[in-house]
């Protein structure tokens, strides 16, 4: 089902969806041989290293914002502009919350432009701060 700009407000809130990125999800985003850093690839090295497990991906995140903001938006918009700001590490096998809500909505350029503010939650403190752009299409 299509969203359409008409039925969009500023302040609208889009539903909290809870996520939990399990250990193999995480490691397996970069692949098992990553050797940037070790806790990306090893749930035992991120536990030595005293963050308690694999680390998550920051891309990872990034992929499951969007993909949250389009099943939000549906089949006929278009994520035009994302930017995100990591706050903290998260930790495989710990729930997510990714929450959001719109914070502007406008037409530029013959194109009807919403700006939502989108955030990955763990323990309910934000990890990652995202603003995302959509374009929706208009009723009719």
């Amino acid at each position: 089902m299509s969203l359409y700009y008409e039925d969009v407000n500023v302040g609208d809130e889009l539903e909290p969806l809870p996520w939990t990125p399990t250990t193999d999800m995480a490691i397996d985003f970069f692949g098992r041989d990553n050797p940037t850093n070790p806790a990306f690839a090893d749930a035992e090295a991120g536990k030595r290293m005293g963050v308690g497990g694999a680390l998550v991906p920051g891309l990872l995140k990034v992929a499951w914002i969007t993909r949250y903001v389009n099943q939000w938006a549906g089949p006929d918009a278009l994520v035009s502009n994302l930017r995100i700001a990591y706050r903290r590490p998260d930790v495989a096998d710990r729930e997510l919350v990714l929450a959001g809500h719109v914070v502007d909505k406008r037409q530029e350029d013959g194109e009807n432009i919403v700006e939502l503010e989108v955030v990955t939650l763990a323990d309910g403190q934000p990890s990652v701060r995202g603003n995302v752009q959509v374009k929706l299409p208009t009723k009719g």
